[in-house]
Formats: structure tokens, C-alpha cells, sequence
């Protein structure tokens, strides 16, 4: 019976899903992943033809069908949750696209192309990840989890065009791990401890039934003196 509650203790959940009200982060990056296809959609279309080189075509493509269907999911999940999403790219945005257009051959399509999508995708990327680790919506939490893996492929795929220049990135920022790291484990103090007192009994409990049934005859002499 014992060994009974304590798995039944194990299998309720300890946190109930649930739809609360998105901070701030939340909203911004909804708002920010809709941006970014905005201009980054009609950017891989254009490697797609402008390009010389086929990996950079591959590339473009990739990146146009992966924001058109994050752009599906953003849409969606802002209009249940009333967020008011931009319906056109940003002004630093429209410069980039206006850049690529304007390039005179397609080698500085290429170089622009790689580099202003390389940089953009980095900046997102950490949004993403900050707010992954430490949103309290669910929905939130899933849709970041996707997006992220969207954006580190995107990054990856750009890089691999060998077109990227490193020293144009922004340095990397040193410092102590901030608070969000240990939100992005999820696991606090308490669970720890509940976790090794359950193990504890969970072991007890199991000892106690292979010793009971090793040793019928000590539990039958023990009936009949009663």
C-alpha cells in the first residue's frame, strides 16, 4: 500500500497548465519574431533568385518557408492572446532590404545577405532563449522553444555559406550567470529535497516487502500466536 501512494504521489503533476497573463517579454517577443519574418521572408526569397550561388539559394529558401510558418504560429497565438502584431518591417529593417535590393551584383547580394541575416538572427536568438528560461505561460514557453530551434538552424545554415564576417558581430558580454539560468533548469531547492525523502521511503518500503516475502514462515508463526 505504501509503495502504491508514494507512486501515486510521483505521478501527480506538481504544476497545473495554465493560461496567465503575458509580461512584457512575453509580448515582445511575439512582436519580434513577427518582425523579423516580416522582412526576412521576402530577404530569402530574394536569394532564392538573386543568388549565383546554389547553397545560398538552398539557404534563402529554408529561411523563407521556416518564417512563413513561424509567422502562422505567431499570428495565431497573438490573436488568442491579444497582442497586437507590426504589419511591416522596421525602419533599420527596411534600410537592410533596401540594401539588398540596391547591391550591383550578385556576389554583394550574397555578402549582405549572409551578413545583415547572420547579425539579426543573433540578436533574436538571445531574446528568445531569455524569455524561454523565464516566462510563466506555457504557451509562451513552447512557442520560444520552437523558435529557438528555428533561429539556431537559420544561423547555422548562414554561417555555412562562408560568407559571414565574425569581426562585424557584436563582442560577447562576460559576467556572472544571471538568475534566469537556474529558471531555464527548473528545478528548485524543494524538488530536491522531495525527491531524495520519496527515494528514501520509495527504497524502505521496497526492502520491507522483499524481506516479508522471503520469510513467509516468521509472518505465519506470528499469525498463529495471535
Amino acid at each position: 500500500m505504501l509503495i502504491v501512494l508514494l507512486f501515486v504521489q510521483l505521478a501527480v503533476p506538481r504544476n497545473v497548465t495554465a493560461q496567465t497573463e503575458l509580461s512584457a517579454a512575453d509580448r515582445d517577443l511575439l512582436i519580434r519574431v513577427r518582425q523579423a519574418g516580416l522582412w526576412e521572408m521576402p530577404a530569402g526569397d530574394w536569394a532564392r533568385t538573386r543568388a549565383r550561388d546554389e547553397h545560398v539559394k538552398d539557404v534563402g529558401m529554408t529561411l523563407m518557408v521556416d518564417h512563413g510558418r513561424l509567422d502562422v504560429q505567431v499570428r495565431d497565438l497573438a490573436r488568442r492572446r491579444g497582442v497586437t502584431l507590426p504589419d511591416q518591417p522596421t525602419a533599420d529593417q527596411q534600410r537592410w532590404l533596401v540594401e539588398m535590393r540596391d547591391a550591383p551584383t550578385a556576389a554583394d547580394f550574397e555578402r549582405v545577405f549572409a551578413n545583415r541575416l547572420r547579425a539579426a538572427h543573433g540578436v533574436v536568438f538571445g531574446v528568445i532563449a531569455q524569455v524561454r528560461a523565464n516566462t510563466r505561460d506555457d504557451e509562451i514557453r513552447a512557442f520560444a522553444a520552437a523558435a529557438n530551434q528555428v533561429v539556431l538552424r537559420h544561423i547555422t545554415l548562414l554561417e555555412s555559406t562562408g560568407l559571414v564576417d565574425y569581426t562585424q558581430l557584436p563582442q560577447p558580454q562576460s559576467g556572472t550567470v544571471s538568475a534566469s539560468a537556474g529558471a531555464a533548469l527548473d528545478l528548485a531547492a524543494t524538488d530536491v529535497i522531495t525527491t531524495v525523502v520519496l527515494g528514501a521511503l520509495l527504497c524502505g518500503a521496497t526492502v520491507l516487502v522483499l524481506w516479508l516475502i522471503r520469510h513467509p514462515a516468521r509472518r505465519l508463526k506470528a499469525g498463529d500466536k495471535t
